[in-house]
């Protein structure tokens, strides 16, 4: 995720179901921004997003003591956003006008949530054309891609999606699937109308088209650039669609917007059953004359309210905010043009937002919250320009930065195609990456045998050139392995490792930095208690390997994941494969090379949906297990047959 601040933990929502009207605040600053953009993306026009968004908070508020499990309040939160924008879709497709609304939809594009995104977040070249090709999409597409948009750029999970769309995670990868072929298709209408001169026989194709983007004529240009050389041509660079949208931020929220939403919720809450509730709100906001400006009544905010709303009106006024109004019962009050009495401003707006309990700034509230476990709020020297979070699943390669001693100390059966290299040489490093990154992998996971030991001297190196190359590192803690570190001592060494881990390059999920765990056969739930308890105040998203009985233990990790030499699948958590294993030290290989066999495995893992999608590994020549280029499966593209696998299985069941 972009926004590296955290979003409120378990208690602030408790706190807020319990009738705290700062935590309550808390929630609204922090998740309205998420609610607003998921609605945006999923309505035609503009128009109709703020009062859906409103509805959503509304309900959510309302409904908010009947929330079972505070930890789920981001996925219960998006749900109801959802069945909102269903609602609402639903009503506009049989009201007597939705012909005509439709139309009109369709012949004014520019008054829809793209030309806000595009102009909100300054996108230009591929990521513009990927804004401008939902237009393309059909109203369920445009649903699920809201909530893919989001999962890609970092800021919901897979199971999140799953949860708003009310299917299971397997459905959901199919549906997502779907919709992402379905968008690459428009990406290449959109290109091939864009092009200049256009291609003459595509302008006969488009000779009766009147302008407005919709399916059937989506279907019969793609039909043409699927047939034409000079119009497929022009899609030979497209970058695919998750690349784009990875760590792209939010739509930010109008500050009108924020102000109706706040008085719309604040009164709900404080009212005694739902239905009071909602007729109060609805007297403290109503829809002012024009479109985007909403009239709100003062008395109508709680004290919390009103200082939220002083403190979003002093930054309208800091901005110059236009169509915001306060009616009714206020001092300095004035008569408009209309005969309506307003005031200028609530009372003393400076000092309530700085000095009210119940006042908090939206943009310093954090984002969101891993799972299973939460650590408390973060203490972190990060900044939000220094962490890019990685959606969900990730993919990525076990990596051992013990060369070249390793080739002289334990040999190998195979030779690398490069040669006995260093990994202390840039060039090496660079093409490491590179090959990754052509293999489908967002990240490689550096084997970690403690502070001043030769892995970590490698660190620096490796982190400053993924920085560069816009590719992420994590690390794997070896120790647990061979002995049971004390709480204590892990704690320390993941303070050690926030030199590395608050940087951008390092592997980053819901705002925490990720740290792989791995274990020995006899590691049972304690090694997971020691973990939790080191980890309430190291915050880190800790993905441990599994062992018996680990989905029984109290103490529940962020997740889990397996090392084999073979295929594996811990469904919901992770899937691995390893294109073979021989240790350098036997004369058979336990587990022979078959590229065949490799292929097959790979695509159980990108089709098994699971969180964390692994290889094993990256370069681990030792133990014969690398899918790194070696000389006995070379390949013409120069990455090997095995990185060739994992591009091509990747490629075509993208995350």
């Amino acid at each position: 995720m972009t926004e590296a601040n955290r979003a409120p933990d378990a208690r602030t929502v408790e706190a807020a179901r319990a009738g705290d009207g700062r935590a309550l605040d808390v929630l609204i600053g922090a998740y309205l921004p998420l609610v607003y953009n998921v609605v945006g993306r999923a309505l035609r026009r503009s128009v109709e997003v703020d009062d859906v968004v409103q509805e959503a908070m509304f309900q959510a508020v309302r409904d908010l003591p009947q929330l079972r499990d505070p930890e789920a309040f981001r996925s219960w939160l998006v749900a109801i956003a959802m069945r909102e924008v269903r609602r609402h879709d639903s009503r506009r497709r049989s009201a007597p006008d939705a012909a005509q609304y439709e139309a009109d939809a369709l012949a004014d594009p520019g008054a829809d949530f793209v030309d806000l995104t595009i102009a909100a977040l300054g996108l230009s070249e591929q990521r513009l054309e990927v804004a401008r090709a939902t237009r393309w999409l059909d109203a369920e597409d445009r649903q699920l891609l809201s909530l893919w948009w989001l999962e890609t750029a970092g800021h919901l999970t897979r199971s999140e999606l799953a949860a708003a769309m009310d299917v299971s995670p397997a459905k959901a990868a199919v549906l997502v699937h779907r919709t992402k072929a379905r968008l690459e298709t428009a990406r290449s209408v959109v290109r091939a109308l864009a092009a200049t001169p256009r291609c003459p026989e595509l302008a006969g194709v488009c000779a009766r088209w009147d302008g407005r983007p919709e399916g059937l004529w989506r279907k019969r240009i793609a039909r043409h650039v699927r047939e034409c050389p000079s119009c497929g041509g022009l899609q030979q660079d497209l970058v695919p669609a998750e690349f784009l949208l990875a760590g792209l931020a939010l739509v930010p929220v109008a500050v009108g917007l924020r102000v109706a939403v706040t008085a719309l919720t604040m009164k709900g809450a404080g009212s005694g059953s739902a239905a009071l509730g909602r007729r109060a709100a609805n007297r403290g906001v109503r829809q002012a004359a024009g479109r985007g400006h909403r009239m709100v009544h003062w008395t109508a905010l709680s004290a919390a309210g009103k200082a939220t709303v002083a403190g979003f009106v002093a930054l309208a006024v800091v901005a110059g905010g236009v169509g915001i109004r306060y009616a009714s019962a206020s001092p300095a009050r004035a008569a408009d043009s209309n005969g309506t009495t307003t005031t200028t401003a609530p009372p003393t707006p400076g000092s309530s937002a700085s000095s009210s309990p119940g006042a908090s700034s939206p943009a310093s509230q954090p984002a969101t919250t891993p799972k299973p476990t939460q650590p408390s709020s973060i203490p972190s020297s990060a900044s939000s320009s220094t962490i890019v979070n990685t959606a969900l699943p990730v993919r990525a390669a076990f990596y051992y930065p013990w060369y070249p001693e390793n080739f002289a100390d334990n040999g190998s059966h195979y030779t690398p195609s490069a040669g006995d290299y260093s990994v202390d040489q840039v060039s090496t490093v660079d093409r490491q990456i590179r090959d990754m990154q052509y293999g489908g992998l967002q990240a490689g996971i550096i084997s970690w045998w403690g502070r001043g030991r030769r892995e970590d001297k490698r660190t620096p190196l490796l982190m400053a050139e993924a920085a560069k190359l816009g590719f992420s590192w994590s690390a794997y803690y070896e120790q647990e392995a061979y002995g049971d570190p004390s709480s204590t001592q892990i704690a320390d060494d993941l303070v050690y490792l926030r030199k590395y881990s608050d940087q951008k390059a390092w592997l980053h999920i819901n705002g925490l930095p990720v740290i792989f765990v791995y274990a020995d056969g006899s590691d049972g739930c304690g090694m997971a208690t020691r973990w939790a308890e080191a980890n309430r105040t190291a915050h880190y998203y800790v993905v441990l390997k599994v062992f018996g009985g680990y989905r029984q233990c109290a103490d529940q990790p962020q997740g889990w994941h397996q090392y084999v030499d073979d295929l594996d699948v811990q469904n919901g958590y992770s899937a691995v494969t390893s294109p073979g294993f021989w240790k350098y030290d036997t004369q058979t290989p336990a587990v022979p090379r078959d590229p065949g066999r490799f292929k097959q495995d790979v695509t159980t893992v990108a089709r098994s949906g699971d969180p964390f999608q692994l290889i094993i590994s990256y370069n681990e020549w030792g133990e014969g297990t690398a899918a790194e280029s070696a000389t006995a499966w070379a390949s013409p593209s120069g990455h090997g047959v095995y990185m060739d696998i994992l591009h091509q299985v990747f490629g075509q069941y993208p995350r």
